[in-house]
């Protein structure tokens, strides 16, 4: 009931116009991202280019500011780092960000001036390109991703729906790398009716409550995931549900980090999620993760319980594991799987014993 509340209310957010009653602030240069501001209605007019090594920061925005966004934003390649800066930053409460229907809205990071096929892990600096730090039932819906140098969206804050939005790093399958699509530490996030194609997880959640990841196509990346959880984190109550994962090397993963000593993921939720063609494995749960290269043993003091896979079906290629799991003995627990149907079948399971394994 609550979920369906919060969707009515995002959808009719997202679908409001501009505020007749305040003065629209018009962003056509990027001097326009600093002057507007302030404004509570604001219209990114592109094509705008923002210079190398500069950002927009919009962390600040007054409570309620509407964004519409129409054509196209280029970030100019410049020398920032992942740890740096985001090349955009909105948060504040209550905020609509949304592209225009009749010009629609593009941010365009420049990735194949950065891809090395390194990504964050060494090679050219490069920085993330949008964070999300919203509160108060904040809407983000219809716009486009183009060429994230790295990860795409880093989420924190609450309450916040992102819906109908593409992210397009098709052009990195050669050489992109670490190009996350959604990325979530926060509460109360719905992520719904969005297309990716990315070389990376299309969803890793780090440490939530409360995610819903609805109605999503993912292709070419890492698949729907639940981590990897650090030491310490935790993560619950996340709903992945209508989902499609094509062309990627594993379908819904958790994945938590070799050796933790604290922290849980729990009440976690995978329905109704078509697989087709997955190279490596079908559904992964895995308590050895080290950085991409997976240590083979499980150590673990973070627990897995409750979790639920139902209809989870389609293809993986001849020699991939349908079924992967390998618990430390005595965390993975409470597992109610059904509907398993993922060809061909090939499982591996250690840790514990599921349906379908």
């Amino acid at each position: 009931m609550i979920l369906a509340s919060f969707l009515a209310l995002a959808t009719y957010v997202a679908a409001a116009p501009l505020d007749a009653r305040a003065t629209t602030c018009v962003v056509s240069s990027y001097a326009g991202f600093a002057s507007c501001a302030s404004s509570t209605s604001i219209h990114i007019q592109g094509p705008i280019t923002v210079p190398a090594n500069s950002v927009i920061d919009w962390s600040g925005l007054k409570s309620g500011t509407q964004i519409l966004l129409s054509g196209t934003v280029t970030f100019t390649k410049g020398t920032l780092k992942e740890s740096g800066p985001k090349l955009i930053t909105v948060g504040g409460s209550g905020i609509t960000f949304k592209g225009d229907s009749s010009n629609p809205g593009i941010l365009d990071g420049q990735g194949a001036s950065y891809w090395d096929g390194k990504g964050s892990n060494g090679g050219v600096p490069k920085p993330k390109f949008f964070r999300v730090e919203t509160t108060g039932t904040s809407v983000f819906s219809n716009f486009k991703i183009l060429n994230a140098p790295v990860q795409a969206f880093s989420i924190g804050g609450s309450g916040t729906t992102i819906d109908n939005v593409k992210v397009d790093n098709s052009a990195g399958d050669s050489l992109g790398h670490n190009t996350d699509a959604f990325d979530v530490s926060a509460n109360s996030i719905i992520i719904q009716n969005s297309w990716v194609h990315n070389q990376d997880d299309c969803l890793a959640v780090n440490s939530a409550n409360g995610v819903h990841f609805l109605n999503n196509i993912c292709i070419g990346g890492h698949g729907i995931s639940i981590g990897s959880v650090a030491s310490g984190s935790v993560v619950e109550n996340v709903t992945v549900k209508n989902c499609t994962v094509q062309s990627s090397t594993f379908g819904p993963r958790i994945k938590t980090d070799y050796g933790a000593t604290s922290g849980s993921v729990s009440s976690i939720t995978y329905q109704d999620i078509t697989l087709i063609d997955i190279s490596s494995m079908g559904i992964v749960v895995r308590q050895d993760y080290e950085n991409g290269s997976p240590k083979g043993t499980a150590v673990s003091k973070m627990p897995i319980t409750g979790v639920t896979m139902t209809n989870i079906h389609g293809t993986v290629t001849s020699g991939a594991d349908s079924v992967f799991i390998l618990c430390a003995t005595g965390e993975c627990t409470g597992f109610n799987w059904s509907e398993i149907n993922i060809t061909p079948k090939k499982t591996s399971c250690s840790g514990v014993t599921p349906t379908g394994c």
